[in-house]
């Protein structure tokens, strides 16, 4: 190479080294001593800065869906559910992140007052307020179809007609003296006295859970389970039109009175248990209905 040619690239060689330093020197300045960012910085600066701006409308929005969450649990734990006689549900249980989960582990470095890891765990909390609250209104609205259901399965009226002289009520519910032992016993129905013969009547919806014939006791008698917790007991019956199994509506003729098992004279020995007690059934019928409203209830028996 000629001597005029390595002249030449020192030259070059010494400029672009003299650029590099001054482009240096412009950083430090433009850094260290002007407090500025380098542009990569001042981007980077700019979209954090767009997207905490994003996170604060976030924010903002996640605040008005928490207040309606509020309003949303306050109403079904003191409405809702209150007027079905419904437990409220514990506030914990309600807004309480799944255990056991480490959903997010690439949050764990950040810190917990970060925006980001903030926004995120505010909606998870809020999905999983949005689900039990969910759950809760499908629970509300079950109970709401069953209790419609109840109306028609609690025993509501008296099992036999109330017509004049169909029958007397000849022992009540409570302590009586026994008419065979001469004891103070409970007496855990209401007894009906009557000829034989006279229909006996499922007093609400129900299945028929037990048919027994039996010369003791309750002798012939029918058990109906009408959900909800009650349970009624027609027994003494001369003829027993119900089977396990059959799933009766209020009104259909289950038998007819008699005297068998434990009696000393014709009558229906009639008992409402509910939850597994004894309940006076007085409470649970209108002996004043008119005949003709009983009548429009009941389905007489065929001749079975």
């Amino acid at each position: 190479m000629s001597r005029i040619g390595k002249k030449h690239l020192l030259r070059l060689a010494a400029i672009l080294t003299a650029g590099v330093l001054l482009f240096v020197l412009f950083l430090w300045v433009h850094v260290s001593l002007l407090g500025r960012d380098l542009p990569k910085t001042a981007i980077l600066r700019r979209q954090n800065a767009d997207w905490l701006s994003r996170l604060e409308q976030v924010s903002g929005q996640l605040d008005h869906c928490e207040d309606v969450m509020d309003l949303l649990e306050i109403r079904d734990d003191r409405i809702y559910r209150s007027v079905y006689g419904m437990d409220e549900i514990p506030q914990p249980a309600r807004s309480a992140v799944p255990g056991g989960l480490n959903r997010y582990p690439g949050l764990d470095q950040l810190d917990r007052n970060n925006p980001l890891k903030r926004t995120i765990l505010r909606l998870d909390r809020l999905e999983k307020r949005s689900y039990v609250q969910s759950m809760s209104y499908d629970d509300v609205a079950s109970f709401a179809r069953a209790a419609g259901d109840k109306a028609t399965h609690i025993p509501s009226i008296p099992p036999m007609d109330p017509r004049p002289g169909s029958f007397v009520l000849s022992s009540p519910f409570g302590v009586r003296t026994d008419p065979i032992t001469g004891e103070n016993r409970m007496h855990n129905g209401m007894d009906f006295a009557c000829p034989p013969g006279n229909p006996i009547y499922a007093t609400g919806d129900g299945v028929v859970i037990l048919v027994e014939n039996s010369f003791t006791g309750y002798g012939n008698h029918v058990e109906v389970d009408h959900g909800f917790g009650y349970v009624t007991r027609y027994s003494h019956m001369s003829v027993m039109y119900a089977y396990v199994g059959q799933r009766v509506t209020r009104g259909d003729c289950v038998g007819l009175s008699g005297q068998s098992g434990r009696a000393t004279g014709p009558h229906l020995h009639y008992e409402v248990i509910y939850r597994g007690s004894y309940v006076n059934p007085r409470g649970y019928m209108d002996l004043d209905i008119s005949p003709e409203d009983y009548a429009a209830i009941v389905r007489k028996p065929s001749g079975r």
